[in-house]
Formats: structure tokens, sequence, C-alpha cells
């Protein structure tokens, strides 16, 4: 089982440093209740105040508007049973998410809830985050793409190298940063007999989307 106080301690210091770096997303409607400053704001106040239902409902909110730090805090919630009762399956689903939007402290939060899920479990979650970065590269949103590479690579129960060579070609092709040196460092770990192939199954894709590259 997960200790509740070494949970708590994160979430508190989690919840502080966000607050301070929360921000919109830019594909997002900087107006709209689930992607403002001001509700991740009130979500924050809510748990100081230890509204934890209405913190979740929040939170939720916002993870479900592909905010990563709000994605965090939801699952912390979760995985404390703040707000909610405990969910570790959903908890891993945020934290991955999160993981892969760039919060660091995600990883070990994730880790921790994979040690303890059964592999039946986890593959569900793998199977739903890879459904949610889909759905939002198929609604145009650039950002997913270099996270469904990094997905291929770190959420897998392998690394999938030729997956994350592709979806990172596209991703440098609409100059995404860091992507570049991603798709390179990928490159390293396929077969040279493979290459032409993947390209050309990158520049078929990359030619299909709809991406809002702001």
């Amino acid at each position: 089982m997960i200790e509740l106080t070494k949970a708590q301690t994160g979430f508190w210091a989690l919840l502080l440093a966000s607050a301070i770096v929360a921000g919109a997303p830019s594909f997002a409607d900087s107006h709209s209740i689930d992607a403002s400053d001001a509700t991740f704001n009130e979500a924050v106040k809510a748990v100081k105040d230890k509204d934890f239902r209405h913190a979740m409902t929040l939170f939720t909110l916002q993870a479900e508007n592909h905010q990563h730090d709000a994605q965090y805090n939801l699952a912390l919630l979760l995985e404390a049973g703040k707000g909610a009762p405990q969910d570790f399956v959903s908890a891993l689903d945020w934290a991955w998410s999160a993981q892969l939007g760039g919060i660091t402290d995600a990883e070990e939060l994730a880790d921790s809830l994979a040690d303890i899920l059964p592999e039946g479990a986890i593959a569900a979650v793998r199977e739903s985050v890879a459904t949610r970065l889909q759905a939002r590269i198929d609604a145009g949103d650039a950002a997913a793409i270099p996270q469904f590479a990094a997905y291929q690579l770190t959420m897998l129960e392998e690394p999938n190298y030729e997956t994350a060579y592709i979806w990172y070609s596209i991703a440098a092709a609409l100059g995404l940063k860091g992507t570049l040196e991603a798709r390179d460092d990928a490159r390293e770990n396929v077969e040279d007999e493979r290459i032409i192939e993947l390209q050309a199954e990158a520049g078929t894709i990359y030619e299909s989307l709809n991406i809002k590259n702001d």
C-alpha cells in the first residue's frame, strides 16, 4: 500500500509550486472555465480549505483539457483518496499524462502506482493514455505529437523505437522544440533497412494531419 503521509507531503509541495507556474494551453480558449488560471487557483484554494471534492471537480475539468499540472494534482488526489475514494488506476492514467506533458515529479508517482497495479490494469491505462493522445492529434493539437512519440519509449513494456521515430520525425518537421534530437536518438535504435519504410509512413501521416501549430 502507498503511505498516505508520503502522498500528502508531495501533494502539498506540488500544489504550491504548480500554482505559480500554471498557464492555459495555447490551443484552448483562455476564457473557458476548464483552461483558466482562475479555475486552477480556485482548485488550489479548495485544497487548502480541505474542500477536496470541489478541488477534484476543478482539476478534472482542467485535466481533461490537457492541463498537465492539473493532471498531476488530480493524480495525487486520486492516489491519496482525497475528494473521491482511492483510485490507483485513474491516478496512474493522469500521472502518465502529466509525465508526458513535462511534469517531472509525475514519473515517481506513476512508478509507485505501477508497482502495485496488476499488469492487466496497467495495460488498460496504457491504452487509455494512447487513445487520449491520438484524439488530441486528430483534433490538431501539435503538442500531443512528441508526447505520443515519448509514450512509445517510456510507457510501453518494451520501447517501440520505430513508432517513436515516425512521430518524432513528424514533430521535427513541424519545428517543435527538442524533437530533432529526440528523432535522431530514436533513429539510432532502428535498423537501417527499416528507415526508408518508416520515413515513407511518417510522410503519409504528416500529409494527413491538420495540425494547429501556433
